[in-house]
């Protein structure tokens, strides 16, 4: 279980990865983007959350709305 990821999209930013985790209501945590992101630091972009919530940037992955998703 420990190595167990799930990652929901993955787009390239220039030559990086950038992975995208679409959460629902209320999430706690995002435990899969973060083992995905110390495991695959060197390759990575950006990291993004779509949520319900508002526009945010927080341990250095960026939180948006659902409908900013056309934005990526």
């Amino acid at each position: 279980r420990e190595n167990h990821m799930e990652i929901d999209f993955l787009i390239t930013e220039e030559r990086k990865i950038a992975p995208i985790e679409v959460k629902s209501g209320k999430y706690r945590s995002h435990s899969s983007l973060d083992k995905f992101r110390k495991k695959f630091s060197k390759s990575l972009g950006s990291s993004y959350i779509l949520y319900t919530n508002d526009v945010m940037v927080k341990d250095g992955i960026v939180h948006l709305p659902l409908y900013m998703a056309m934005l990526l």
